[in-house]
């Protein structure tokens, strides 16, 4: 159960005034509902393109609901330094934070026999690395991957993700990038179907740790 939306501001909805009021109230919300967008997914045809899949979840997240929500998903947020853009944007409707920012952000990756997969977590479009590097998610202490699962299984990926971080982690840093020990890999906090959902804590160049939520869906 995601938070008590009764939990309310004067004007009747629920405040984000801290990190740990966004991550009480965002990630139980992912975590309540993003089973049901395998079946949305398919009743959409089953399209194979990452920003089509992007898209839809985005719609499914926004319009789910039969209610107010104090938050909306939106795409490609841009950073408060630099050009780049995460896949997804959660931005807070009340309480403190800045509206103009997002409170949460996820990037998102296809794992498919046509794609680069090792970007999920390292190059130039590293989805983990770019997190490391400080440049996505600057503002924020937490923040999610998605894995859009095309081919193969979760548990492959899970491992195959896990095989290249500490790979990463026998290399000298490289560029100030260190991928340092256990925090670093996916750690399994559960799984239900089609979603596996994993934990991991990674450093930064010159921030503090940020921990990473992960989302692999098998789509096939």
């Amino acid at each position: 159960m995601y938070r008590d939306l009764s939990t309310t501001s004067s004007t009747g909805t629920p405040l984000f005034d801290t990190w740990e009021d966004v991550y009480q109230t965002i990630i139980p919300f992912v975590d309540k509902h993003i089973h049901a967008f395998v079946s949305y997914y398919n009743d959409q045809g089953k399209p194979t393109g990452e920003n089509r899949i992007t898209n839809l979840l985005i719609h499914h997240f926004n319009t789910l609901y039969q209610g107010y929500l104090p938050f909306y998903f939106d795409k490609n947020p841009t950073q408060l330094i630099g050009y780049r853009e995460t896949d997804i944007g959660v931005y807070a409707k009340d309480g403190k934070m800045n509206p103009l920012l997002p409170i949460f952000e996820f990037e998102a990756k296809k794992l498919s026999p046509s794609s680069t997969n090792h970007e999920y977590v390292y190059g130039e479009r590293g989805g983990m690395e770019r997190f490391k590097r400080e440049d996505h998610s600057k503002h924020l202490p937490h923040c999610g991957m998605l894995g859009y699962v095309l081919c193969n299984d979760i548990n492959h990926w899970s491992n195959q993700i896990n095989t290249w971080i500490t790979k990463l982690a026998n290399q000298s840093p490289i560029k100030g990038l260190d991928w340092q020990g256990d925090d670093e890999l996916l750690h399994s906090i559960g799984t239900n179907g089609t979603i596996a959902k994993y934990v991991s804590k990674n450093k930064r160049i010159t921030l503090a740790d940020i921990t990473i939520l992960h989302y692999l869906i098998d789509l096939q």
